[in-house]
């Protein structure tokens, strides 16, 4: 009986976050009254001093209801990257930005999620560029680097949070994060119990150790200039740079260079580098995923020629940017892909990408080869399936549609946490999928 009413419970805490997460795509902000509040504790922000915060304060959580916050907060994170993914230029995502979002591009800042994405990816590749032998273009953007981001991502948030909350768990962390959408200066409004323009008044006197922590948390590749960044460089623009971004949905390269002039003024010599070559030893394992991204690109030209039979619309790649092997199934070489592609009428190409979930056999030889080619929503549709869980691969599956890797199984018997090696600027080189 006693295991029942802990499935009940935990079942309840994973509804819960998916609730939260969910909210964002109907506009409407889930009661706060439903969710599993934390314990009511005296003392500055409703919680015990920081002096044994850890050991207590994690009491009222059990260990369930972490991994039940963690994981719904890596999936909204997961669709944050998404949506940056989309937005950002094609020419400049296969260039350069594709190294800033997987090594230095992470959701934590003064600003929605989302634009944090954006702008520290922009900022780190143009303060910290790589040497012209070191430039590859790429058209797949590693699943695993996306992943490492989400879970980097979020060791920023509870580490900042944290630090301008002391007082709190990383239970209370997780889920003030859960009810903010993962936006920092939200989490911390609803932490102390204030409006989040006293939030944010309150964050500056502390803003550069903060940000130093979430940097230092999620293994940023330069926590000293992420910190200057973060506390003096991004206040000073906000005026004009958060406005240009909720009104620029789709970025140009003219865009680009617009946010570069402003983010990137003179560095203290100091925190400056000499750019960046590729070591040896990592030229074999380039040239391998260079192999693998050419395969998949012709696989996502085949589902596009099916999909556009089916649909007759016209598309036009812009990334890949989930690729997993189904292992043990009953067809070899099967694979579940995500990727992002414009329509195209006559001739130029119209509108933000839509991201696509394709189950394909490769290499791909004709049509026959794509089982199927859907677009997905990442607000509405499913997570993922088993098969892309156990290989801790966040791809956006379909709702309705049949496809391999099992659909029927409990979040508990899957290990979603990752485990990571300490990042190489040269990692978005690697592109291991």
């Amino acid at each position: 009986m006693a295991g029942r009413g802990n499935r009940r419970r935990r079942a309840k805490v994973e509804v819960q976050a998916v609730e939260i997460a969910y909210s964002r795509s109907s506009h409407l902000k889930t009661p706060l009254s439903k969710l599993r509040q934390p314990p009511i504790r005296e003392g500055k922000e409703g919680n015990r001093p920081p002096a044994k915060k850890e050991q207590e304060g994690n009491e009222g959580w059990t260990q369930a209801d972490r991994k039940a916050m963690r994981r719904s907060l890596l999936s909204l994170i997961h669709r944050y990257y998404l949506d940056a993914i989309s937005r950002l230029p094609t020419a400049d995502l296969r260039a350069t930005l594709a190294r800033g979002l997987l090594v230095a591009g992470h959701c934590y800042g003064p600003f929605h999620p989302l634009h944090n994405i954006i702008l520290n990816s922009v900022w780190y590749v143009s303060a910290f560029p790589l040497g012209d032998s070191a430039w590859v273009d790429v058209d797949m953007i590693s699943n695993d680097g996306i992943v490492q981001a989400c879970h980097r991502s979020l060791d920023g948030l509870v580490a900042s949070l944290r630090h301008f909350c002391p007082a709190l768990s990383t239970g209370d962390a997780l889920w003030n994060l859960m009810s903010a959408d993962a936006d920092l200066s939200d989490a911390v409004a609803l932490a102390k119990r204030v409006s989040k323009s006293s939030a944010q008044a309150a964050m500056r006197s502390q803003a550069r150790a903060a940000f130093r922590a979430a940097a230092k948390a999620a293994q940023h590749p330069n926590p000293a200039a992420f910190r200057l960044f973060a506390s003096s460089v991004l206040p000073t623009v906000k005026r004009d740079i958060v406005p240009f971004l909720r009104v620029k949905h789709m970025l140009s390269s003219m865009d680009i260079e617009h946010l570069v002039k402003s983010l990137v003024p003179d560095s203290p010599k100091e925190l400056l580098q000499p750019p960046l070559m590729i070591a040896p030893d990592v030229h074999d394992a380039i040239v391998s995923h260079k192999k693998l991204e050419e395969a998949m690109v012709e696989v996502v030209r085949v589902a596009l020629f099916k999909y556009t039979l089916q649909s007759e619309e016209q598309f036009v790649l812009h990334s890949v940017c989930g690729v997993n092997l189904l292992k043990n199934e009953s067809l070899d070489n099967c694979y579940h892909i995500n990727f992002f592609a414009r329509r195209k009428e006559s001739g130029p190409v119209l509108g933000a990408p839509l991201l696509f979930f394709t189950e394909a056999i490769v290499p791909a030889v004709d049509e026959s080869s794509i089982r199927l080619c859907v677009v997905v929503d990442p607000l509405t549709e499913i997570g993922s399936c088993f098969a892309c869980e156990t290989n801790k691969k966040m791809i956006v599956h379909p709702t309705y549609d049949e496809y391999l890797g099992g659909r029927d199984f409990q979040l508990d018997d899957v290990d979603s946490d990752g485990d990571f090696p300490n990042p190489l600027d040269l990692d978005y080189n690697l592109f291991l999928c």
